[in-house]
């Protein structure tokens, strides 16, 4: 699939899915998924992203984008951008071009904001790495620490070397996705694929091998450390004996993991090789019978079932043609109550979100409905669904794609607080309430002056924020000496000026709490 197959194995089962196609076309949800429900509106929080993958919101609501790279060695455009919470672009974070290995599936894929980042402002990344030389070929994971948007200090944690010559390497199923699991903000979990080697043989893949990291789901310390309660932790040593960093096995090529915070329960997309797609609950240490069994049968089959003792089923299935599921997220809110204990799952092939029924609670270990919720794009997949701090679901069209974009979906009717790039518009400041600093987005539909003041609860203009001359589009400035006031509410006004014609004004309010 586009990040999760090579291109080399999407032409070879290309034939195979549009024979199915044409067959079972009356009876494919794939194909025929709907648009989006009249009960919600879709929104563009960015877009012209240049094969995006995944992305993570720091706790003022700042966006970090990954960006793959442009399947090429040396990468182009292998990148981490920084976007405000109004999707303007605040600069590059970090630049990874001259390292990164981006060829088919590999490049710069995951991303993780520490749970502690108000404290330390640590930034995770997972990258394909390759030297000058192409002689060190290797997955990282490299940490940041943010400094006024930019990844500052970048220390490798993680460096799994796979290859020592480029003409050795494997082509794909490198994985990539890290999340943070809400009831152990100190452990990074990593998904890495089994790298297509030997597929159809269980005797020599690596997804079943103990003491082999591919095909697996690792779980370390964020300081790149391993945990000595991992189900398979021996003597520390990854090279011998077990690899101590093993959570699940028996996995082909996943991208996409969630949580239930309230559970705790953990929650993986799998891709099949061409019969079976699925939906796992990941549970510590569990086998999930790769490459003997695909779904719920035989390595390629639909009617033997599998015959891995102990080997884990998948909560739900996608048959041919698999439609390669990423992104899973596990629903919460309020917001939306129709999906709350609802996992959506996304499509890199379609662009389609399905609506999966989670049962049997508290445990939510079973699916008892499988819908199509819409087919969110045109044209291109998606990689990345998260659900945001108001509950609106945001999707990242990316992979393959040059036209990538996230997109906001939310109830009918709400106001998103979305700048309208058409018109002259300010944002809500963010954090509020603030104990000095504040950032403010606004959108300029052309060229003017703009200036910034603020006034007290009683109308008067107590300071002078800003004053320049602006282009045309998106913008982020920073209002900071808020704490020589006291507490209590405030109200910032923006107007525009060409010339001295005001063409534009408003005000709005925040808080100030020292």
């Amino acid at each position: 699939m586009p990040i999760l197959l090579s291109l080399l194995s999407k032409i070879k089962i290309q034939m195979k899915k549009l024979i199915f196609i044409l067959f079972c076309l009356a009876f494919s949800t794939f194909v025929n998924a709907q648009t989006l429900p009249a009960t919600y509106t879709k929104t563009t929080v960015m877009g012209g992203l240049r094969y995006p993958c995944d992305f993570d919101w720091t706790p003022d609501g700042r966006y970090l984008v990954t960006s793959k790279g442009d399947n090429s060695f040396p990468a182009v455009n292998a990148y981490i951008k920084i976007y405000s919470a109004a999707g303007a672009l605040l600069g590059t974070f970090y630049d990874l071009t001259d390292s990164v290995d981006s060829d088919f599936e590999r490049g710069l894929l995951g991303i993780a904001v520490d749970p502690n980042f108000a404290v330390n402002h640590y930034v995770y990344a997972y990258y394909n790495y390759r030297n000058p030389s192409q002689t060190i070929l290797a997955d990282r994971i490299v940490r940041f620490t943010e400094v006024s948007n930019v990844g500052t200090a970048p220390t490798v944690i993680f460096n799994l070397v796979y290859a020592t010559s480029a003409g050795t390497y494997p082509g794909n199923h490198f994985g990539g996705i890290i999340r943070f699991r809400p009831s152990e903000p100190t452990k990074i979990y990593i998904q890495l694929g089994d790298l297509a080697y030997q597929q159809t043989n269980p005797t020599l893949n690596y997804a079943n091998k103990l003491n082999k990291p591919y095909g697996k789901i690792l779980r370390i310390n964020s300081d790149g450390t391993i945990p000595t309660d991992n189900p398979f932790y021996d003597d520390g040593n990854p090279a011998t004996l077990n690899d101590d960093r093993i959570w699940t096995y028996g996995n082909r090529n996943m991208f996409g993991m969630c949580f239930n915070p309230v559970t705790d329960s953990m929650y993986s997309a799998e891709n099949g090789l061409n019969t079976w797609d699925e939906f796992n609950i990941v549970h510590k240490g569990g086998n999930y019978g790769w490459a003997t069994c695909e779904g719920m049968f035989l390595n390629g089959s639909t009617s033997s079932p599998c015959t891995v003792p102990g080997a884990i089923a998948p909560l739900a299935t996608w048959g041919a043609p698999v439609p390669s599921v990423v992104g899973p997220m596990y629903y919460t809110s309020s917001l939306m109550p129709e999906f709350t204990n609802h996992v959506l799952v996304a499509d890199n092939d379609n662009g389609i979100i399905y609506d999966l029924t989670m049962g049997n609670a508290p445990a939510y270990d079973i699916v008892t409905s499988k819908t199509s919720l819409a087919d969110i794009t045109t044209s291109g997949g998606l990689t990345t669904l998260r659900q945001g701090v108001e509950g609106c679901i945001y999707a990242m069209k990316g992979g393959y794609t040059t036209a990538g974009a996230i997109y906001k979906i939310c109830p009918a009717g709400m106001n998103v607080s979305m700048l309208d790039e058409t018109n002259n518009d300010l944002g809500q400041s963010y954090p509020n309430p603030t104990n000095g600093n504040t950032q403010v987005d606004f959108n300029l539909a052309q060229d003017a002056y703009v200036t910034m003041n603020l006034f007290d609860a009683t109308g008067k203009l107590i300071k002078v924020l800003y004053g320049a001359q602006v282009q045309t589009g998106k913008h982020t400035i920073e209002l900071s000496g808020l704490n020589e006031f006291a507490d209590g509410s405030y109200f910032y006004k923006m107007e525009v000026k060409q010339g001295s014609k005001l063409v534009y004004s408003q005000t709005r309010s925040l808080v100030v709490i020292q």
